[in-house]
């Protein structure tokens, strides 16, 4: 089983090697192709990048620990994650500041533009092997939440510009919470404008939404919401 693990990890890191050689090397590479159309085109990496985002206390730091089998993030009922965590493999356990995530991910210096977002970026790595963690990177981003909730900076305007730069996006509903919560909504319609192929809706914690007629409720009651706002229903429900 263990021989089988390697191989099969050995084989997607040589396909994404050779999908990331398609787009940089050569004078006929992809991104060559795409900057003579005007075009911009991201390379892709040597891992998968996933945005995690949702309402507040909807799951997206306990889904991180889950995947990677460790307590990296903080979870609770209070707003834990305020800022943006990048949350990578590597050799040893580290946390970096905003500085030292720009100079490892230099693709998210743009970002630091962002009124207040220097103070509120930072790399959490790990060294976990589980489910294969060393081949995503995944990005944690802030609860949301309406009402008189401040944010240090521009939250949505930080989410929309991460979407650019990720392979992925999870959204996540939680039933017992704020799953309709209208920012949470607006982002995720502004999100589908431009990235509706990479956006992905998980109904969080319904284990506890009561037993399955009131988790269908719950999940007609999502989906009404969203097929309401025009763009979401004509780009993910038809």
């Amino acid at each position: 089983m263990g021989k089988q693990k390697a191989v099969s990890k050995d084989l997607t890191e040589k396909i994404l090697r050779e999908c990331h050689e398609i787009y940089t090397e050569g004078e006929d590479c992809l991104t060559n192709v795409a900057d003579l159309l005007g075009e911009k085109l991201l390379a892709p990496r040597k891992k998968i990048t996933v945005m995690l985002m949702g309402n507040h206390s909807a799951g997206k730091s306990s889904f991180i620990n889950w995947y990677i089998n460790e307590n990296i993030q903080r979870t609770g009922v209070a707003i834990e994650t305020q800022g943006f965590t990048i949350v990578t493999s590597g050799k040893k356990r580290e946390t970096l500041s905003g500085n030292a995530t720009v100079h490892l991910y230099p693709e998210f210096k743009p970002i630091m533009k962002i009124d207040g977002m220097a103070n509120y970026i930072q790399t959490e790595i790990t060294t976990s092997k589980a489910q294969q963690a060393e081949l995503v990177h995944f990005i944690d981003t802030p609860g949301l939440v309406d009402g008189d909730m401040k944010y240090p900076f521009d939250v949505n305007e930080a989410i929309l510009w991460t979407a650019n730069m990720v392979d992925l996006i999870l959204v996540f509903f939680d039933p017992i919470g704020q799953a309709l919560c209208k920012r949470t909504l607006d982002v995720v319609e502004a999100l589908s404008e431009k990235h509706h192929p990479k956006l992905r809706y998980f109904l969080s914690k319904a284990d506890e939404a009561g037993d399955e007629c009131d988790r269908q409720r719950v999940l007609m009651q999502i989906v009404q919401e969203l097929c309401r706002r025009p763009s979401l229903n004509k780009t993910c429900f038809g």
